[in-house]
């Protein structure tokens, strides 16, 4: 291999390794950015079933809730809407 050849297949060489890294790089940024994204949005929605599980009304699905839970849910109600409790009883 001439001197002339050498060099060439060096500048070709180093060009696919340029261009290997840029899209390496390229493609590790893309999934920097859809994993920042996704924590993002996971977070989002933790937080939005916190606010409704400190507000009372969050149950997740297919969990039924106790006896007990269910009476307290009753009563609750009823207060709220002064409703089924004679004077005596109704919350000051």
């Amino acid at each position: 291999m001439t001197e002339e050849e050498t060099t060439s297949c060096d500048v070709i060489m180093t060009t696919v390794k340029e261009d290997t890294h840029e899209r390496i790089m390229s493609r590790q940024d893309q999934e920097e950015k859809l994993t920042i994204t996704d924590w993002y949005s996971m977070c989002v929605t933790l937080q939005q079933q916190e606010l409704r599980l400190s507000e009372g009304s969050y149950r997740p699905p297919g969990q039924a809730q106790s006896f007990l839970a269910q009476q307290r849910q009753s009563t609750q109600d009823r207060s709220r809407r002064g409703m089924g409790l004679s004077p005596k009883l109704q919350p000051r």
